[in-house]
Formats: structure tokens, sequence, C-alpha cells
């Protein structure tokens, strides 16, 4: 993948700035009518592997060989708060488009942990397919890096998509006019001590993005740990020849506000250098990474407006969760470019209660009950809750109790020979909870989802050394808490240029 490394900030804004003056703005698609049969819930986005590591650039040409060089001079030391490097800038991104059709009429381009439609409520919608494209997944990211000083060097990162939430539009406004949005934005001092990443990232929770597995399904996959929020992280590497650990805690947004208290997360991550395999996460780019192994968690709180129309009082609960990752090569590579025959299977476990922001969104479709009736008649009062969906819930004699979910993942990836340009790989993902059920009535079973499984099966490979092209086969199956069943299956062709 190619990069544009600029001098410094200001050529930056000389470069994006001069060509948008000379140009006239072009005007926007017109919409079409909207589809009413898909829901629109805010769609999480998928995220290819960070951007992947460049080949080394070929030295320049010259017209005339270079005049011999002068005498080496010795540089002085550096005084305490010099200056030991230069600002640099770098853009990188994708353009992206994406052609997908599914069984039925669920989803939009980007599932997540959506419900399926049940046949047995929407017949038409569950039996009749649809057929999507999108380039909402482009990217388009700057990485700086300031001035080392006094033995800390500074960086920073903004990374935005288009994949942001949208109003209620037609189908071709969501379509072609996708929101820009922030994916990450970030402030990084590094030092020979302690890390600190102060910004919106990656949770620690599953230590992400590092265990990401090989698809072109929009990340999160079902069941897998993932999501970016603002955070404060301090972490430090010890390094040796034979293994590196990365400890880091960080206090990140609460998945409630109203709790006052943030969400606090850990991770150790072990790495054995002498074993190292090809390693592709999402459809970016292979990297060369050592055997990995990590446990990282999260503990938070929840303080709830009791159950009743006008609340004079607050319940509390706790929540926490555990993740267990393996990034594991079973057949090595030598280099990123000398992969052929690589082998790499990758995985993931996770249980918590009250954690489903922290895969992915996952919620089951839980809902809050509705408030009884008055025993004199008249309208039925509203409960308004001040927390998200699907993380704590009232059962019908209100009581307050966490959600809980247990998931795992398993994936593979396999290298082609002779030199790995084109990938297969399969993944598995699991999902349950066993209190998503409690208390609720015959109709509220119909309207939850108590198990997921998701498996697909993907090939991708290399055009040119900047563009990437990858199909895949998707199914996603879903019991509800009366034990019905709902299916759907994509197929995904995707194509992608980098830079």
């Amino acid at each position: 993948m190619k990069r544009w490394h600029l001098a410094s900030p200001i050529a930056l804004v000389l470069v994006l700035a001069g060509p948008a003056a000379a140009q006239t703005a072009a005007p926007d698609p017109a919409p079409t009518a909207a589809s009413p049969a898909a829901p629109d819930p805010a769609p999480p986005a998928r995220d290819p592997a960070p951007p992947p590591t460049e080949p080394p650039a070929a030295p320049p040409t010259a017209a005339q060989p270079p005049p011999p060089p002068e005498p080496a001079k010795p540089a002085p030391a550096p005084s305490p708060g010099q200056v030991t490097s230069k600002w640099t800038t770098t853009l990188y991104g994708f353009a992206e488009l994406d052609i997908m059709r599914d069984s039925t009429q669920s989803f939009t381009d980007s599932p997540g942990n959506g419900l399926i439609f049940r046949p047995d409520v929407a017949r038409v919608a569950y039996n009749k397919g649809r057929t999507q494209t999108t380039a909402r997944n482009s990217r388009l990211g700057v990485r700086m890096s300031a001035p080392e000083t006094e033995g800390m060097r500074a960086s920073g990162n903004i990374e935005m998509d288009f994949m942001g939430n949208q109003p209620a539009v037609s189908e071709g406004s969501f379509v072609n006019n996708g929101t820009f949005r922030v994916r990450a934005a970030y402030a990084k001092i590094e030092s020979n001590y302690v890390d600190m990443l102060a910004g919106q990232y990656y949770a620690v929770f599953g230590e992400q993005p590092f265990f990401f597995p090989l698809s072109i399904w929009f990340f999160g996959l079902p069941n897998q740990a993932f999501g970016r929020t603002q955070q404060l992280r301090f972490s430090h590497t010890f390094k040796s020849d034979a293994v590196s650990v990365e400890l880091a805690a960080a206090a990140l947004r609460p998945p409630q506000r109203d709790s006052e208290v943030p969400d606090f997360q850990g991770g150790l991550k072990l790495g054995v250098n002498a074993w190292k395999g090809a390693h592709s996460g999402g459809s970016g780019y292979a990297a060369v990474d050592p055997l990995t192994v990590a446990v990282s968690g999260a503990v938070r709180h929840f303080r709830v407006n009791e159950f009743a129309a006008a609340p004079t009082t607050t319940h509390t609960a706790n929540g926490w969760g555990v993740s267990v990752d393996g990034m594991i090569p079973i057949i090595p590579a030598a280099s990123a470019k000398a992969k052929g025959g690589a082998l790499t299977v990758t995985g993931s476990f996770v249980d918590g209660h009250g954690i489903g922001d922290l895969i992915g969104g996952l919620s089951g479709g839980a809902t809050f009950p509705a408030l009884p009736a008055p025993s004199g008649g008249g309208a039925t009062p509203t409960y308004t809750p001040n927390v998200d969906g699907g993380l704590v819930q009232y059962d019908s004699s209100g009581r307050l109790h966490t959600l809980n979910w247990r998931t795992f993942m398993a994936g593979i990836q396999y290298y082609l020979p002779p030199n790995g340009r084109v990938t297969i790989g399969a993944n598995y993902t699991q999902g349950n909870s066993d209190n998503i059920t409690d208390g609720l009535s015959a109709t509220g079973l119909t309207k939850v989802m108590k198990q997921s499984q998701f498996v697909d099966a993907t090939i991708i490979g290399d055009i040119t050394p900047a563009v990437r092209a990858g199909v895949a086969w998707q199914r996603l199956e879903q019991t509800f808490g009366d034990e019905h069943h709902a299916k759907n299956q994509r197929l995904e062709l995707s194509v992608y240029f980098f830079f």
C-alpha cells in the first residue's frame, strides 16, 4: 500500500486545499423512494485491519550519478529538550464497493447483531430477498507525529468514514449520501516508561483490533468483542528476544452516563517472538505477527431510574466481563511477502453481565416491559429509561438485573502458495444469553433473541499491489425466546483500493 508522506502539517493543508479551491462542487445524487421493510439501526462499521504495512519505497533515480559523499561529521549530543526528529504526516485510507444479496429483507448493508425478521410475523419480508450496494465503508485517515522531545514521542490520528447515523431518508439517499463520522481521534505519547492514549479508539476489552479475524462482513461480526469509544489509557510493553508482554489499563466512557462511574478496563497480552505467522484482520493486507494470547476484562456500574412513570429513586447494578483471545500460527510465514502456505487460527471467548455494548451492541432485542395499567382504568403510563437497551432489565416485578452474554469465535485463514496473494478463510461464532427471557410473557418471548450462530467463508486476493477483491458466503441463524428459529444468508462481493 502506498501512502503520502508530507514534510509538515502545513504541506498537508496546501495539498488538500489546492484542488478543492480549483474545482466546482458536484451536485448530490437525487433521492429515491425508501424501502419500509428494513429496520435502520445505527450500523457498526466493518473494520479491515489497521492500514497494512507498506513495502519499502524504491530508491529514486537520477539522470546523473550523485556526487561523492563528504566526510562524515560527528553529530553533537542532544541537549535536554532538544528536537531529535521532524514532523511527519501520513494520509491513508481506501475506497470500497460492496455488493450483497440477502435471502431476507431484514438488514441494511451492516447487519451487526440486528434481529432477523420472523417468518410467522413478516412473511413477505422473510421469504423475499434483497440486493444492496454501498460505498459507505470507504475511509480516510490522517496520522501525524511530532518531533521527539525529552524522550517522549507524540503522535495523533484522525480517521473518518461514511457510516454515520442518518435520519429517516429515502433508500437512494441512505446509500448514496453516507454521513461522514469519526472512527478514531486520539493523541498518543510514547516513552521508555509508559505510553498514554487519550481520545476515541478501540476498547481494551478483547485487545482490539489485534485479534480481528479475516472477513469481508461489516465488523463487528455477530458475537464479536468490538467497539470504539473515548478513553484515557496507559500501557507499557516489556520486550525481550523471547517474548513481549503488554499491560494496559484504561478509563472509558461509561455505558450509562447517569451512573457517574467510568468503565474500567485492563488487559495483558503475551507474544512469543520466535513463532510468527501471517495474520489478516478484516479485509486488510496480512502482517507477520508472533503467536499471541491475551486476557482482558471490564468492570462497570449502572444506576437506573426506578420502574415507574415518575421515578423518585434509582436502583443499582454492577456488570463485568472477561475476554480470552488468541492468534496462533499453525504453519509459520517467513515474511509478509513470502507467506504462501501459511496457516493461522484465531479465537475468542467472552463471558459477562451487562456488556452487550462491548460485543458490537448485542442486545437480543431486549426492551423494558410496559408499566402495569392503573387499577382504576385510564391510559397506561409510560416508563422512560435513562440507560441504553440491552444492558440491564427490569422484570415484571420491578427487579433490576444485568443481561448476561457468553460468546465465542473461531477462525482460520490459509495463504495459498506460492506467494500468498490469495487467502481463504472461515469463521464460526456463537452467542447465548441465560437470562434474557426471565420474567417475560408469552408475547415478550417472541420478541427477544437468546442465541445466535454465524458462519462465513471468504476468499480474498490482490489484483494489484493497491487493489484487492473478495467474495464471501455468510449465514446467520437466531433462536428466539419461544424457541422459534430464523435465518439469513448473504452473498457478498467487495472491491478495495488502498492508498
